[in-house]
């Protein structure tokens, strides 16, 4: 992977655990079971993206949460 990249993987993956933080925040104040695995399935990928270090994973994940947000609509 190109060098300028590994820099970039690691960023969008620290956001992505941190914007899954606040989905188990949200998912403690709502039960909501699509909240607690759209945060899993963000942080797992995040951290193979960070071990390998490459794209793909965060791409696989953003991915899964949207299937995962069709299974799971949420209700206001």
């Amino acid at each position: 992977m190109a060098s300028w990249m590994e820099p970039v993987v690691y960023v969008l993956a620290a956001l992505s655990i941190l914007l899954a933080l606040g989905g188990l925040k949200a998912f403690a104040d709502t039960r909501s079971p699509g909240l607690l695995l759209s945060s899993i399935v963000s942080i797992v990928f995040s951290i193979i993206a960070i071990a390998l270090p490459h794209w793909w994973p965060l791409v696989t994940g953003f991915v899964i949460n949207i299937v995962l947000g069709r299974l799971f609509p949420r209700h206001a």
